[in-house]
């Protein structure tokens, strides 16, 4: 029978190797019999931004139908079938439905989970990679509180609540037909979660040739707070989405500050972790109940006690600071010269529209400067070309 596999997330629990490992080497799984429908690397998160009708930095205009293309070439398709993303865990009941009514085969869901002790630091960084401005300590607070407030926490609770994200895709499925993957603990071999992917897919680990360099990196203490500190300056009207996107999540983040050796680990204070630990041990217990496929140890999921010398990433030294702001300097520094020509290597080549804007400017008196560059203005862009 046809099988659909439906890996929903959570964020932070290996997806980014995966999702890039599958589109790499999408031409070798479908010679295998697997599909997995990406005519681009982001193909997968678009599908699931238009499922989920969010807003995304201007991103949700390129995700408009692209959903339900995804399913078409699912549908179309006679063996089996991977589409992952993580952002799929906050689907709400009717979005769920949505999906699972429209694709056709054996639906599986895949929920890989890590350890909450983890994931409440890397949430707090990932929101800061994504302009967030909340502090470490407001972040805290309203996370042991009642009824988070804030969008933030909220969008922590819908992608990281073990039972409530299985609540909504695994009610209307067969218990052996959800698949829980659970993310090894610090230390482990860096091949073991894919090894649990590609068991519950039954994907060949030998088709996958193409080896995958992309990664969702972490942040020490310190360079979150730069970068949170940055956000409170950059505003959206000074730095637009792509810019930002660039400039920072990609050149500072991921290639300059991004899991770099001998800084300060951001961890649950030591204060927490006896609720962390009770939640952890209610969420293993309902999932034990449910009669899930366990792919790995829940006992992985249980947390380890922090460090009485805790680090306060809110509370990074002006030394520590800047540290990475050099780095951030010589960072931009190298990418602004890569963009430019080197000192002594001729003038930048004139383009035919800068040739119009200069001759428009010399023809200009001073009552019709004005005018020439409204002319100006008016000349189409492929002249610059």
């Amino acid at each position: 029978m046809k099988k659909v596999y439906l890996h929903i997330g959570a964020p932070k629990t290996g997806t980014t190797q995966l999702q890039d490992l599958l589109y790499l080497n999408r031409d070798k799984l479908r010679a295998g019999g697997v599909l997995y429908p990406a005519e681009r690397f982001d193909q997968h998160f678009l599908a699931a931004l238009d499922l989920l009708g969010k807003k995304w930095g201007g991103l949700e205009k390129q995700a408009v139908g692209v959903w339900d293309t995804l399913v078409a070439q699912a549908n179309d398709w006679d063996g089996t079938v991977v589409i992952s993303h993580e952002i799929l865990a906050a689907a709400s009941p009717r979005q769920v439905s949505r999906a699972l009514s429209a694709i056709e085969g054996e639906v599986h869901v895949i929920y890989s989970v890590r350890d909450l002790a983890r994931q409440i630091p890397a949430e707090w960084q990932e929101g800061v990679k994504h302009r967030r401005k909340m502090s470490y300590v407001e972040f805290l607070d309203d996370l042991s509180s009642d009824e988070p407030q804030t969008a933030v926490l909220q969008w922590f609770w819908s992608v990281q609540h073990w039972p409530q994200v299985l609540d909504r895709w695994g009610s209307t499925l067969p218990p052996e037909q959800v698949h829980v993957v659970t993310v090894p603990p610090p230390g482990a071999s860096r091949s073991l979660l894919l090894n649990r992917f590609l068991r519950v897919l039954e994907i060949d680990r030998q088709w996958l040739t193409v080896p995958s360099e992309r990664a969702n990196p972490s942040l020490g203490g310190a360079e979150t707070t730069v970068i949170r500190n940055l956000n409170l300056r950059l505003t959206s009207r000074r730095l637009k989405g792509p810019h930002y996107r660039h400039f920072v999540r990609e050149v500072l983040v991921h290639q300059t500050l991004a899991d770099r050796p001998g800084t300060e680990k951001i961890t649950i204070p030591p204060s927490l972790y006896d609720w962390v630990a009770s939640t952890t041990r209610d969420w293993i217990a309902s999932l034990q109940s449910r009669g899930y496929t366990i792919v790995g140890d829940l006992a992985e999921l249980e947390p380890s006690r922090p460090s009485v010398d805790w680090y306060d990433p809110d509370e990074a030294s002006d030394a520590e600071q800047l540290a990475v702001a050099y780095r951030i300097i010589e960072a931009l520094l190298l990418e602004l010269a890569a963009r430019e020509p080197a000192a002594g290597a001729g003038p930048r080549p004139v383009t035919r529209r800068e040739k119009v804007k200069r001759a428009a400017i010399r023809l200009a008196g001073p009552r019709i400067a004005g005018a020439g560059l409204r002319v100006y203005r008016r000349v189409p862009r492929r002249l610059g070309r």
